[in-house]
């Protein structure tokens, strides 16, 4: 009868009022995954590969024969691989503002992988950083709500030319510093606005092959820029490492890559976070940045010998 609910109008009621995940968590749930896969193989790569240089190390030189032919380094290699792949893939399938952000949880689980190895519970100098960090980076990806603003597809080749140059350039006038806490600091600035401009460039070389296909793609500057960005982010990461201690030259890298990915995505990508909760996502970036940066500098930090035993 005409005004009677039937149940299909009920089912549809219903589904309409049925609670929404919001963006980034679960309209990219698989690339968000793929992305906390990817900071916890980072992490564990990392940790890995840092006990075999510390075994090619004996007198405190380290010595690069010894350390390719350390089991323990070449797992941590192949580790980190996978989770440059497991990265990439969740680029393909989440939008940059989500992936790069969860990418700096590798500090916190190169922590957690180390405790599991070493049976040694982690200070409170690195619990709280790392709460601070796991916290942030919780609160940002649920109300900032990232995902593309408009399907306008690529981004124009000038403006992929262009940010591919920034970083080379950036990268190649840091390589020209010498060593010390200010060039290591420098080197981790542009090697970490390398890393974070070469995932939008990744990103953007998916969105041309998803368009255009994998023919037209390779006549496009995007797959081939993002191609060099990565080789490049490497290059800038390796030069900030070798420029000093890490304890300058990591918080740099581990914080400019999202602060950089996310702006450049905006701008290159039309990705965008929910303006109605900056404020509220705002802060929790800036706990995030907190938290990355106290850690980064506790890991960058030579572990300290044990103190002598007093006479009692």
């Amino acid at each position: 009868m005409t005004g009677a609910w039937t149940s299909s109008d009920l089912l549809a009621t219903v589904w309409a009022a049925r609670p929404h995940l919001p963006r980034g968590v679960g309209d990219h749930l698989p690339g968000t995954l793929l992305a906390l896969l990817a900071a916890l193989l980072l992490g564990l790569g990392s940790v890995l590969q840092h006990e075999g240089a510390v075994r090619a190390a004996p007198d405190g030189r380290l010595q690069m024969r010894l350390m390719v032919r350390e089991r323990v380094w070449q797992v941590g290699q192949v580790v980190t691989v996978a989770g440059a792949g497991a990265q990439v893939a969740a680029l393909a399938l989440a939008p940059v503002a989500i992936v790069q952000p969860l990418l700096a949880g590798a500090l916190v689980a190169a922590l957690a992988v180390r405790t599991l190895r070493t049976g040694h519970p982690p200070t409170r100098a690195e619990s709280f950083p790392a709460l601070l960090t796991v916290g942030g980076l919780a609160v940002f990806v649920v109300a900032a709500h990232p995902g593309p603003a408009a399907p306008d597809g690529p981004p124009p080749g000038w403006a992929t030319v262009a940010a591919l140059g920034t970083i080379v350039l950036a990268v190649a006038l840091t390589a020209r510093l010498g060593a010390g806490r200010g060039a290591a600091l420098a080197c981790g600035v542009t090697g970490g606005l390398a890393a974070g401009v070469a995932a939008v460039l990744i990103s953007a070389g998916f969105s041309v092959l998803d368009t255009a296909g994998p023919a037209a793609a390779l006549g496009r500057p995007e797959l081939w820029g993002a191609a060099v960005a990565a080789v490049v982010s490497q290059v800038g990461a390796q030069q900030a490492y070798g420029r000093g201690s890490l304890s300058w030259s990591l918080p740099a890298l581990a914080v400019l890559d999202p602060l950089s990915a996310v702006p450049a995505a905006r701008l290159l990508l039309g990705e965008r976070l929910e303006p109605g909760y900056a404020a509220v996502w705002g802060t929790a970036a800036l706990v995030a940045v907190l938290g990355i940066v106290l850690l980064a500098r506790t890991e960058g930090r030579p572990p300290q010998p044990p103190a002598p035993a007093t006479a009692t």
